[in-house]
């Protein structure tokens, strides 16, 4: 499989999942030429400055905020999928990032299934945010090189507001990055489940 996609859409119930979940893939992504497309639905207001920086680092070329809820997408379903199908018409993605379907937070669940629902012609896989998988079920394995680790770290680092979160380690992160490495024989990499593949 070659990563050569156009135009790709990040789908982030929270400001900073993009950054955990997948960070080095987009860093390696906009590196390679893709047009990134961050789709952020709820982000409290000291997040929005701190996710641009990041976002900036990571080479996302444009980010979408949708100012719903924390914790309540659940009561916005209908509006969350009009959102998505509109930017889907608009845009046109080839691939489509988002929570993987075993993520337990509320808010990440309702992305993941409203996800499938819009773009169901479209190359679609699910990101690992360890903190909320009981059980990760994964397919898909991306090699990523030290630049886009460093990307990475650099990009969640901008979450000074997120500070006393335990996952924003950077041993933590380079240990996850060198764990999914191992278990395809490279040195880093991120993990994925295959939610649809379209050839």
């Amino acid at each position: 499989m070659n990563l050569e996609f156009k135009t790709v859409f990040v789908l982030a119930p929270h400001a900073d999942d993009l950054e955990f979940g997948c960070g080095g893939l987009i860093a390696r992504l906009a590196d390679s030429g893709s047009d990134i497309y961050s789709l952020v639905f709820s982000a409290a207001e000291e997040r929005k400055e701190e996710m641009i920086k990041a976002s900036s680092i990571l080479g996302v070329k444009k980010t979408f905020i949708f100012n719903l809820p924390i914790r309540n997408l659940g009561k916005h379903r209908q509006a969350i999928l009009d959102k998505l199908i509109k930017m889907k018409e608009k845009f046109k993605p080839d691939l489509v990032i988002q929570p993987c379907l075993n993520d337990i937070h509320q808010d990440h669940q309702i992305i993941a299934m409203e996800g499938i629902r819009a773009f169901k012609g479209t190359n679609l896989w699910g990101y690992e945010v360890l903190a909320n998988n009981l059980i990760f079920d994964f397919q898909l394995f991306i090699k990523i090189n030290e630049t886009d680790l460093e990307k990475k770290i650099k990009a969640i680092e901008c979450y000074k507001s997120q500070n006393h979160r335990r996952y924003l380690d950077e041993d933590f992160i380079r240990s996850l990055a060198k764990v999914r490495g191992v278990q395809i024989g490279s040195r880093y990499a991120e993990a994925f489940n295959v939610i649809r593949e379209v050839l």
